[in-house]
């Protein structure tokens, strides 16, 4: 039996001798071959001309930034002010001389503007002054007790709250980036609009709103939490947890958050929870509070108190797990008091909802502001997980 390669060897045999024996197969592969050996010879015409005319020295660089031309030569110091000297008794000797009286100029010149140079690296520095050290300790140790703050957002701490200090979040980021701070990846932003929307509107109304938000304690059971919000500077007014959200219960929190209050809010906005409705038809009309409910199914209607609820999972719900409601509501209690005392909201202008005393404070205008440098007191919130900032006296 034949092997099976030995036809396969003389098909390719034959197919070779017979492009071999075409005529114009041969003559396109003669043409090919000249021009090929017509490109390698200009090639090498081109590359040893270059090497005629350039020297030694440019060799390295990029053909695009190679000077053709010799340059000038370069002399000392020394030399410069022989020939200048020289020149004076003897105006000949520079006639043959590629130095004519425009040389001297520049030399003066540029001896001139060296000069300027060094008095103004010498003298009283003008333009935005540098931050001071006792800043960047304070953004440091800002930094170093809460990690997972961005830039943007020790800005804000900085400020707004009781220290007053203006720096702008480009200054934070470049600060922590020269310390060894990578910045955290972030997403292009929508711009924010310069005329007044709902937002004004809705602060310049005494308006609050109410919802629920979910988390489960130790055992796996569901804790409900009810969150009663200002839309003006988004002051928390309540949070409480339970187990059984009924509209009893409800009602009894909402007498609670309004017994400290001068005056009722207008109105409250809420969802149409089964829970809240006794709460529209009896409670909300006995205290003189008009109740607005969203559409169905549209939790943006509600956006402030929807947008809370991110800032409560953000900032406390993800670090901690709640043994039961009781633990729960202690916890509350003290973000609560974080939160409208000490975390700033872009809202109401990097300051909190609720604003410090600063009467004892130097102002951040004032000249002895900045010579001074001053300590920084921290406030621990949540066993540490959350701080505020204060000058010390």
């Amino acid at each position: 039996m034949i092997p099976w390669w030995i036809p396969l060897l003389t098909f390719t045999i034959a197919l070779v001798v017979g492009l071999l024996s075409v005529r114009r197969y041969r003559r396109d592969r003669i043409t090919w071959a000249k021009r090929r050996l017509q490109l390698k010879v200009l090639s090498l015409e081109l590359k040893s001309l270059r090497q005629k005319v350039v020297s030694a020295d440019g060799r390295g660089t990029p053909p695009a930034k190679r000077r053709l031309v010799r340059k000038l030569p370069r002399l000392e110091v020394w030399q410069k002010w022989l020939i200048a000297w020289l020149r004076r008794p003897l105006p000949w000797l520079t006639r043959f001389l590629r130095f004519g009286p425009m040389t001297d100029i520049r030399w003066l010149q540029a001896r001139g503007r060296r000069r300027h140079a060094l008095k103004s690296a010498e003298g009283k520095r003008r333009g935005r002054p540098q931050t001071p050290p006792f800043v960047v300790d304070v953004i440091l140790a800002i930094k170093n007790a809460h990690p997972y703050y961005s830039a943007s957002r020790i800005a804000r701490m900085l400020s707004g709250g009781e220290l007053k200090l203006r720096i702008a979040k480009k200054t934070v980021a470049s600060i922590l980036k020269a310390h060894g701070f990578a910045p955290r990846p972030k997403g292009k932003q929508p711009p924010r609009e310069s005329e007044p929307g709902w937002l004004t509107i809705l602060y310049n109304q005494y308006v609050m709103a109410i919802d629920f938000k979910v988390t489960l304690d130790l055992a796996g059971d569901t804790l409900y939490i009810l969150n009663l919000i200002d839309h003006g500077r988004r002051v928390l007014h309540w949070s409480r947890a339970t187990y059984h959200p009924t509209a009893a219960w409800v009602a009894q929190q909402l007498r609670n958050a309004f017994m400290d209050l001068d005056a009722m809010p207008e109105a409250i906005v809420l969802d149409r929870d089964s829970t809240f409705l006794p709460i529209i038809k009896q409670t909300l009309p006995a205290m003189g509070i008009k109740p607005i409910r969203i559409g169905y199914k549209c939790p943006w209607h509600n956006g402030v108190v929807e947008r809370f609820h991110r800032t409560l999972d953000q900032d406390l719900l993800r670090y901690v797990q709640p043994l039961n409601d009781r633990h729960l509501n202690r916890l509350l209690v003290e973000f609560r008091a974080y939160y409208n005392t000490a975390r700033p909201h872009m809202a109401n202008g990097v300051e909190p909802p609720i604003l410090p005393d600063l009467t004892g404070n130097l102002a951040a205008n004032d000249p002895e502001f900045f010579k001074t440098p001053r300590k920084l007191v921290r406030k621990q919130w949540l066993g540490g997980l959350h701080s505020s900032y204060r000058w010390a006296a």
